[in-house]
Parts: structure tokens; sequence; C-alpha cells
């Protein structure tokens, strides 16, 4: 057998084991990274929405009058990947990103939301994932800095 062909074996041996990976980093919704401890997670919409969901109800300046979100807590997501870290950030699919104290997700009820009122995002209206803070219920939460915090179409979040 010549280098040649050996060398379009191994490629292909690579290529069959990197493909069902790259297929389910495609299929994700959302890549949870701890840079602390070096774990990742790709998650699906399916594995976010069998995690617990909780509800909050709030208003804020990007929705009409009270509206009901719901999705997984921050922090159950962000302990998928272990603990540590004091700042996460969030990036949004066109890599707009914000940093959040890790402590937020500790002192309220930080939802990452898949639908509000009952139907589901799409990538068109904020979706699949849009990270929503209870602002109705803690006067502190109505202040620009965390409006800032409310980002949508959410694919990233790493700890720190």
């Amino acid at each position: 057998m010549t280098q040649i062909p050996k060398i379009i074996l191994w490629l292909a041996a690579v290529m069959t084991l990197a493909v069902p990976r790259l297929a389910l980093a495609e299929g994700a919704a959302l890549t949870v990274i701890n840079s602390v401890n070096g774990s990742e997670l790709s998650l699906t919409d399916e594995e976010l929405m069998a995690l617990p969901q909780a509800t909050i109800n709030t208003e804020n300046e990007f929705v009409d009058g009270m509206t009901t979100f719901v999705g997984p807590l921050g922090r159950d997501v962000l302990a998928l990947v272990g603990a540590g870290g004091s700042m996460v950030v969030l990036t949004a699919v066109n890599d707009y990103a914000v940093e959040v104290p890790i402590e937020d997700f500790v002192n309220y009820d930080v939802v990452f939301a898949m639908s509000a009122d009952g139907e589901r995002f799409s990538r068109r209206d904020k979706g699949p994932i849009w990270v929503v803070y209870p602002m109705s219920d803690f006067s502190e939460l109505q202040d620009p800095v965390y409006n800032a915090r409310l980002i949508w179409q959410l694919v990233k979040v790493e700890i720190k």
C-alpha cells in the first residue's frame, strides 16, 4: 500500500468519528462552558425543555405588560458544568455579549426563557432562548444595568 492511500484511509476514519460530533453541535441550542474547570456542554432545545422549568411573571421594557416566561433557571443550567468563577458571559447569535456577575443567578430566579405567554420563541422573536430577570419582583432590577442583561437569541454561556 502506498503512502497516499494510507493517509486517505486515516482521514476517512477521522471524519467518520468527527461527523456525529459535528451533527450534535449543529443541533445544539445552547453551549455552556466553564472556563474555570474546563468543562463544556452543548444542549438541544429538547434537553433544555427536559430540565426543571421555572415560571416568572414580569414586565420589562421589551414587552407590553405583565408577561409569563417559562424556561430553566440560569443557575440550573450553570450547575450542569460545575461551580466556580465569578462572572458569566452571555453571548447571542449575533455575537452581542454581556458580562453578568455569577451572583445574579444565585440572588434572583433568572430564567433562560424559551416561551412567553405559552408561545415558544422563534429565532425571529428573541428565541430560542431569552435571558429574563424577575424585574417586577425586585425594585433594584428596574435599572438600565439589568435591562442590558436581558439578552435574547442566547447561544453561549461561559463561566469565567
